[in-house]
């Protein structure tokens, strides 16, 4: 099996080096076409200087083998990301069916609405409440008066501000809070789901959590789910 071949089944096709090995081979045409037209109309008795032609074939060959070393090392690499990936699936299968927790704010809108566990670390004399969806616009604003500090929920029936429903999916809650002198009072999250299946996005091992996808790197603390069945 050739480089290519390898490179081809690991999705490396449009990689920057073989981009450059086809312009080579291009360039190498044109040069054996000039070379072979100079041949054959060079004067017999002033014939062109063979050095320059050895030079620019080892030139040619030199370009060659460095685009066939960067072939090798992109291969690798993708080979190791392949692995990286696969250790990483391996490890997120482990988490199916147990209660996983992460600190983004982020949250599932379904039919039922969609809620966010959220902690101030103070109390709030007014409080603003977005929530954006996976693009980054944000849908749906409210204020209010105060908060006080702790835990506490914030739940969302899925009517945005413009009066429209929103979509089913996943959407982040940014919270912001300030104290009666205008301090702004630290607000932190708590997501809490079951690890229902381990995807593949984008090449990326997640972890679909209640509805939203964990990287690894996401999740804080993994617990046995309760089920409160006596004869589990």
């Amino acid at each position: 099996m050739t480089i290519a071949e390898i490179n081809a089944g690991l999705g490396l096709v449009d990689s920057a080096a073989n981009t450059a090995s086809t312009n080579l081979a291009s360039n190498f045409d044109d040069f054996l076409t000039l070379l072979t037209t100079q041949l054959t109309n060079q004067d017999p008795l002033n014939p062109t200087d063979s050095n320059e032609f050895t030079n620019q074939l080892v030139n040619f060959t030199n370009v060659e083998q460095n685009i066939a070393t960067n072939q090798n090392l992109e291969a690798l690499l993708q080979l190791q990301q392949l692995n990286q990936q696969n250790g990483t699936a391996s490890a997120m299968i482990n988490y199916l069916g147990k209660t996983v927790g992460s600190y983004l704010n982020v949250a599932a809108l379904d039919s039922t609405g969609a809620s966010w566990n959220i902690d101030l670390a103070g109390s709030a004399a007014t409080v603003e409440y977005e929530i954006y969806d996976v693009n980054g616009t944000k849908v749906y604003s409210e204020e209010a008066d105060g908060a006080s500090a702790g835990a506490q929920v914030f739940s969302w029936d899925g009517e945005k501000t413009d009066g429209s429903t929103a979509d089913d999916g996943q959407y982040y809650l940014v919270v912001k809070a300030e104290s009666a002198g205008g301090n702004s009072v630290d607000v932190s999250y708590d997501f809490v789901g079951e690890a229902e299946s381990m995807e593949t996005i984008n090449g990326t091992p997640v972890l679909k959590v209640g509805g939203v996808y964990l990287t690894l790197d996401q999740i804080t603390t993994v617990s046995v789910t309760n089920n409160n069945n006596p004869a589990a």
